[in-house]
């Protein structure tokens, strides 16, 4: 009964997750979040936290997308909000790509599943001690983006 509520897919992409993580010890953050299959609103933020307790180290921030082959575009725009402890907020605007000129899906996966991870911003210096918090949202025109089953983020120490 329990395993009937489990989505296989996403399982199998979390434990795959924590095995990268326990490989590469510069990984202090990375968290992903499912995407509702029925399409993603775009109303709907995902928002991720994490506190920094070290202000003299850089980062490296990455944007982690999973897609399934319903995603009907070769590109995907995000959003991505960084609210600094003291309230203040920066914002990107990213612009990744999916498939390449002839349609072949990139990252890594197999059957109708593929993941990527984008390096979009190299040596992050968070500046105060505290929580921040990171949100995305799409930005791609659509009421409800179909497609897109996982987004999430890995921060890694330089």
């Amino acid at each position: 009964m329990f395993l009937k509520n489990i989505n296989f897919k996403s399982l199998l992409f979390g434990g795959f997750v924590i095995i990268l993580i326990a490989c590469n010890p510069d990984v202090v953050f990375e968290k992903n979040e499912n995407i509702n299959s029925n399409g993603w609103h775009y109303q709907d933020k995902i928002t991720f936290y994490h506190n920094f307790s070290d202000t003299t180290i850089l980062y490296d921030i990455f944007l982690n997308v999973r897609n399934n082959i319903e995603y009907p575009y070769s590109n995907f725009i995000v959003f991505f909000e960084t609210e600094f402890p003291d309230g203040r907020i920066f914002r990107d605007t990213i612009e990744t790509i999916l498939a390449d000129r002839t349609g072949k899906w990139t990252g890594r996966g197999f059957g109708n599943i593929k993941s990527n991870s984008f390096h979009f911003r190299r040596d992050v210096w968070f500046p105060q001690e505290g929580d921040y918090s990171f949100t995305i949202e799409h930005a791609m025109r659509e009421e409800y983006l179909k497609g897109i089953t996982d987004i999430g983020i890995r921060i890694e120490r330089k």
